[in-house]
């Protein structure tokens, strides 16, 4: 594995809501695909990730859902 990232990412991405709903949509149907576990986890994450950056107060309702 090389020492150089493929690709560089901004420190920060903006979405706008329709954005931020095709990233969601698309995580919520990869919940629903047959995973293996790790690829399962990394989904999880993604989700509480953004969910938590959405919808800040929906933290704690999450943090009991974590793999």
């Amino acid at each position: 594995m090389p020492d150089e990232p493929l690709a560089r990412l901004p420190d920060e991405i903006v979405l706008t809501r329709d954005e931020a709903a095709i990233v969601l949509f698309g995580l919520d149907a990869l919940e629903q695909a047959e995973l293996r576990a790790e690829e399962v986890s990394k989904v999880t994450r993604a989700v509480h990730l953004l969910t938590t950056k959405l919808w800040p107060d929906l933290g704690d309702l999450l943090d009991g859902d974590e793999t």
